[in-house]
C-alpha cells in the first residue's frame, strides 16, 4: 500500500464524516452505560481535527496521521479522542520508520496502536471496551499478512474481526470504562467505544479499497 499525501487527507476527512454521521447513534448507544457523549465527543475531537486539516495537505502520510493523533489527544474532548489520538502517534511512528510500502508495516503500526489504547486504559479483550473489537481486528490482520494476503484483504478480515468482538460486547460486563461504572446495568448494550473502533476501522478499509484497489 501506497498512501499519498492526498490520500492520507482523504481518509481523515472520511473518519471525520463517518464520526458525524454516526454521533446519535453512538450516544444512544453510551446512554445505555455512560453519559451519552460518545459520539459527541469523536465529533469534537474530529472537528478540532477538520479545523486545521489544511495545514496537513502535502505532508508524508505518516506526518498527517502524527499530527492528527496529537490534535486529537490534546482537544479535551473526553476519553474517545484521547484515546484514538495516542493510537494514531504510536501507528504514525511505526510508519515513520517502516515506511507504507509493505503489509507487514502496516500490521506493526496497528499492533502500536492498539498497545497504546491498552497501555493508556489497563483494558483486555472482555472488558467491554474498544479493545475487544481492536485486539481481534489486530489478530485478524496479521494472521492475513502472514499467509501472504494484501493490505485490502488483511483490512477485509480486520473489519469481519472487530464486528464479531463488537457484538460480544452485549454479553459483558464491563471491567474498564463507562461498563465498569454500569456493572449488570450494562448486560445487552453494545459498547459504544468498541462501536467507534468498528465504524473507523471500516472507514479506513474502505478508504483503501477507494485509493489502493490493486495495491499490496
Amino acid at each position: 500500500m501506497c498512501f499519498t499525501s492526498d490520500e492520507a487527507v482523504l481518509l481523515i476527512k472520511n473518519m471525520a464524516k463517518a464520526v458525524a454521521e454516526n454521533e446519535e447513534y453512538l450516544n444512544e448507544l453510551d446512554s445505555g452505560i455512560g453519559d451519552a457523549e460518545h459520539g459527541l465527543n469523536l465529533k469534537r475531537g474530529f472537528e478540532a481535527v477538520m479545523g486545521r486539516i489544511e495545514s496537513l495537505e502535502g505532508k508524508p502520510p505518516h506526518e498527517v496521521i502524527k499530527e492528527v493523533g496529537t490534535t486529537l489527544a490534546s482537544a479535551g474532548c473526553g476519553t474517545g479522542p484521547t484515546f484514538y489520538g495516542l493510537a494514531m502517534r504510536s501507528a504514525a511512528r511505526v510508519l515513520a520508520k517502516k515506511g507504507m510500502d509493505s503489509p507487514e508495516a502496516i500490521a506493526e503500526s496497528l499492533e502500536a496502536a492498539l498497545r497504546a489504547i491498552k497501555e493508556k486504559g489497563g483494558a483486555e479483550v472482555g472488558s467491554k471496551t474498544m479493545v475487544d473489537a481492536l485486539e481481534p481486528a489486530v489478530t485478524a490482520f496479521k494472521n492475513r499478512v502472514e499467509v501472504g494476503g494484501s493490505v485490502l484483504e488483511a483490512f477485509d478480515d480486520a473489519v469481519e474481526a472487530a464486528r464479531t468482538g463488537m457484538e460480544a460486547t452485549r454479553d459483558m460486563i464491563g471491567k474498564k470504562g463507562r461498563g465498569y461504572h454500569a456493572g449488570e446495568r450494562g448486560l445487552g448494550h453494545q459498547d459504544p467505544g468498541a462501536t467507534s473502533a468498528y465504524l473507523l476501522l471500516k472507514c479506513v478499509r474502505d478508504t483503501v479499497a477507494e485509493c489502493c484497489p490493486s495495491k499490496n
